[in-house]
């Protein structure tokens, strides 16, 4: 008789087996949410149809109706416009995309937002540069700020991006 002395067989453990191997998962997306120049691109696309839109249905409304006196009146236009442009804009850009409609049309609604806020930023400097440049030293009206239009503007924005996102059918 053989005098061999037997080791323990060591315990193999679940992980340690190859039998049941579990493959990893795999990533559907690049990992990134927003595509910024599909983003980018329905903005620019979205201000240009405002500018557009914006225009021809002021020429019609005035035709149609009349000038105001003081030109500031146009009866809603700009606000439909706007509402237009922005759901443009976010559907193009979810459909550019091709992933997050959503996400992508409230991107847009933001930049729309942030482009109205530079213009108005713009537009009161040069105001107040112009009263500076003919050295008169007194206050200048800028007029009040209405805090109810620039939220419900906003929202209107934020609402159209949305929409226009959700639109392109892209989840």
């Amino acid at each position: 008789m053989a005098t061999d002395t037997r080791s323990p067989k060591r315990r193999q453990t679940s992980a340690s087996t190859g039998s049941r191997q579990t493959a990893a998962p795999v990533a559907a997306t690049s990992g990134r949410t927003i595509s910024w120049r599909h983003c980018l691109i329905g903005l620019a696309v979205g201000e240009v149809a405002l500018l557009v839109i914006s225009n021809v249905g002021l020429i019609a409304t005035n035709v149609a109706f009349g000038s105001t006196s003081n030109g500031n009146i146009d009866g809603g236009v700009v606000g439909v416009s706007t509402l237009l442009a922005v759901i443009l804009g976010g559907w193009l850009a979810a459909r550019l995309a091709g992933r997050f409609g959503l996400y992508q049309g409230i991107v847009v609604a933001i930049g729309f937002i942030a482009v109205g806020a530079i213009y108005t930023f713009f537009q009161e400097s040069s105001i107040i540069a112009a009263s500076l440049g003919t050295n008169s030293h007194h206050l200048i009206d800028l007029g009040p700020m209405d805090l109810g239009n620039l939220f419900s503007g906003d929202l209107l924005a934020l609402f159209g991006g949305s929409v226009g996102g959700l639109l392109s059918g892209k989840r």
